[in-house]
């Protein structure tokens, strides 16, 4: 896709300290810095802007104001309508996103090659309302990632009443193929569905902790690529999949 067309999106990554099973997860040491931080510096490398959609609670005022130290806007909503926080943010963008990249803040190796891969594939398909790699799972959990048109979040952030779709964001679009068209993209490399790479307990984050250690040292800037060899020749690097 076109440079010009690539830098019409932004990235909302939705982060707070309010996690019910991991409180301040975010805020946690990950690498050199916090677990949000190392996602911010993830994110940074594609060139894409990014903005960190938190609560207004107070609680996550470190939330804002680490993400504004780290160079991303920020805004603030609902804590939990986060479907409306996240339409919120995109009318508090100065100029209209031509799409947006939605990342979940307990993704320590979001993989800024793969959104872009997502960013082409929605170009390429037609600009659908949204393309997913959550629809057949196949890549490692935490690493989906999911391209949508801001209209169509608008259209969701509307209509939708289920107070499942107004926490979770893109549900609404799934759940009315009549109305939004879905695309999605599966792990070229084979199914990894089964590699859990997200942080909700402290027994994922200790885990992942030595895996990002274990890939830096690798390669500082480490991808999909990296992790996925990982998974391959030491699947027991990786924290079990959650029984939930």
């Amino acid at each position: 896709m076109s440079a010009d067309a690539l830098a019409g999106g932004a990235i909302i990554l939705q982060a707070r300290v309010g996690s019910s099973r991991l409180p301040g997860k975010v805020l946690r040491p990950f690498g050199e810095s916090t677990l949000l931080e190392h996602i911010l510096a993830r994110l940074a490398r594609t060139g894409l802007p990014t903005w960190v959609a938190t609560s207004d609670m107070p609680g996550d005022d470190a939330v804002s104001d680490l993400a504004t130290r780290s160079g991303a806007a920020v805004f603030r909503g609902d804590e939990t309508d986060v479907l409306g926080r996240f339409a919120q943010c995109v009318d508090a963008m100065e100029a209209a996103p031509e799409y947006v990249v939605r990342i979940c803040a307990d993704r320590p190796f979001v993989c800024p090659e793969l959104i872009l891969d997502h960013v082409a594939a929605w170009d390429e398909a037609g600009r659908p309302a949204i393309v997913s790699s959550s629809i057949e799972p196949s890549f490692p959990i935490g690493l989906e990632v999911e391209v949508v048109d801001p209209g169509a979040l608008a259209a969701a952030a509307a209509a939708a009443t289920d107070p499942y779709e107004r926490e979770h964001v893109t549900p609404h679009l799934y759940r009315h193929p009549e109305a939004y068209t879905a695309v999605s993209l599966t792990c070229p490399y084979g199914n990894y569905a089964h590699v859990r790479a997200v942080v909700d307990t402290a027994a994922d984050y200790d885990a992942l902790v030595r895996v990002g250690e274990r890939l830096s040292a690798v390669r500082s800037d480490y991808g999909l690529e990296e992790l996925l060899t990982l998974a391959t020749v030491d699947p027991s690097a990786f924290p079990p999949k959650d029984p939930a």
